[in-house]
């Protein structure tokens, strides 16, 4: 189905590290699944990205096994940065406390207790976010999907050839596959900040280093990244939490659901949700299978809060999107 060229540099990356993570609390099935393209997706595994210089990808078994494959085996750090990546330390306890009588989350949370967030890149998280704005869950992940199948960039990790997305410096060399995945005057921004990567005008270090106030803030300067797209680049880059990503979806959903005026619903859903604030807006959006606002709300109504196996594609249910062709 997929046409690939070859990497970079020719080379394939090298085996680094293997092994097997704790089994018990957390659900590898969930992690590496839910919101993860479909071309990185199968029955058994999925293929998750390691942020850096170098191209690191991690094959993670849903049993629990993983291989860690790398350009350069520099150093034990990788096997740190994939922890990180899959939230593997990430200590939620605080928040099922939270939810635990909470009448959108609770339910959710007693069930998906193993779900941790799958963090990526700030490049790769800012144009997550831009391919969102203003758009259905659909078509959103669909832009994406065209972007990466359009550059055709492959990294080969063991006897697998992995589709991966473009470099702030290949879509600024090769515009055309980004003008061509469907993403309007979107990729005039994704383009901007493309710019801005290559420029060196975005400074990640102080951005990982600073505060989800100051990180906001820079975000912000770039061309066509409001205050949704910088917040959710946020939580899906740094892990950090303070600022929601909180839409019309979502403000009308925290109207219906807690009796709160719209204008107050961002105000109320910190209050609530302290430090978790951007992860369960985003968990949110798994429960109602991103639903188009009309469903999600009926879904509410007859309290149907977990996500549905029937709802294709979904959040939990990506693979869907390589059935839509």
């Amino acid at each position: 189905m997929l046409v690939f060229i070859e990497l970079h540099d020719g080379k394939k990356l090298k085996l680094c590290f293997d092994g097997d993570l704790p089994g018990k609390l957390l659900d590898y099935r969930l992690i590496g699944s839910v919101y993860n393209l479909c071309f990185w997706v199968d029955d058994y595994k999925s293929i998750i990205f390691i942020p850096g210089l170098d191209y690191s990808v991690v094959v993670l078994y849903f049993n629990g096994k993983y291989e860690l494959y790398s350009e350069s085996c520099c150093c034990e750090d990788l096997v740190k940065k994939f922890h990180f990546t899959i939230g593997l330390n990430e200590d939620i306890g605080g928040l099922i406390k939270l939810a635990s009588r909470d009448p959108l989350l609770g339910e959710f949370l007693r069930t998906y207790r193993g779900w941790r967030l799958r963090s990526t890149s700030l490049w790769w998280a800012i144009v997550t976010g831009i391919c969102q704005q203003n758009v259905s869950f659909k078509q959103g992940w669909r832009m994406l999907h065209n972007i990466v199948k359009n550059y055709e960039r492959i990294i080969q990790v063991g006897e697998l050839k992995v589709l991966r997305p473009p470099e702030p410096r290949e879509v600024l060399d090769d515009p055309d596959p980004l003008f061509n995945s469907g993403l309007g005057y979107r990729a005039k921004t994704v383009v901007n900040v493309a710019k801005a990567f290559v420029n060196g005008d975005v400074d990640e270090e102080a951005i990982n280093e600073g505060t989800p106030v100051y990180a906001e803030s820079v975000l912000r300067e770039l061309k066509g990244i409001g205050p949704y797209t910088a917040r959710l680049a946020i939580a899906l880059s740094m892990r950090k939490y303070d600022l929601p990503p909180i839409d019309r979806w979502l403000k009308k959903i925290i109207s219906v659901v807690y009796g709160i005026d719209e204008k107050f619903a961002e105000e109320f859903w910190v209050e609530k949700w302290r430090m978790w604030s951007a992860l369960t807006s985003i968990m949110v959006t798994i429960a109602l299978d991103a639903e188009p606002l009309n469903k999600a709300l009926q879904r509410i109504h007859r309290r149907e809060i977990l996500p549905s196996p029937s709802v294709k594609p979904s959040p939990m249910n990506m693979r869907s999107f390589c059935e839509i062709e």
